[in-house]
């Protein structure tokens, strides 16, 4: 089996999150996070796995709308999240956050850990083939979340 690795410059976004770790909440924080992607699977009549442009392509679009954004769950447990009148209110432990609705992104995850970020963009990779896709967020130089299916 072949495989390739894409990982780009423009491959990254700033952005802002907290998570909940042993019943503490986190401050709010930034990362300015890059992902690297790879894809295994059998060449195609051109001799590649797949066009490194198209994946290129894709993964910088969906930097580009978590860019400059607070990431926020909406399957967690622990934070509750309402959005009304443009803004969106966040109620975590004993903090509440209010920011405008064009400032969030709201992901279908429990958490926004590097781990399940890696999950979101997987998912949203628009590759038809018959292909395994390890996606990795990296948050900073030696903090790494993948997933892989």
């Amino acid at each position: 089996m072949y495989s390739v690795h894409v990982k780009d410059q423009r491959m990254h976004f700033s952005a802002s999150h907290f998570v909940r770790s042993e019943g503490d909440v986190e401050n709010l924080h930034g990362h300015n996070y890059m992902l690297s992607i790879h894809i295994t699977g059998p060449l195609n009549q051109d001799g590649m796995v797949i066009d490194f442009r198209q994946v290129k392509r894709m993964a910088i679009e969906l930097c580009e709308t978590l860019d400059h954004k607070v990431i926020l769950p909406s399957n967690s447990d622990s934070i509750s999240l309402k959005t009304s009148d443009g803004f969106t209110e966040v109620n975590v432990g004993d903090k509440k956050y209010v920011f405008p609705e064009i400032d969030c992104v709201i992901v279908p995850t429990k958490a926004t850990t590097a781990e399940l970020l890696a999950k979101y963009v997987h998912d949203r990779l628009s590759l038809s083939g018959d292909y395994k896709i390890r996606v990795c967020v990296e948050e900073s130089t030696g903090a790494t979340g993948c997933f892989e299916a």
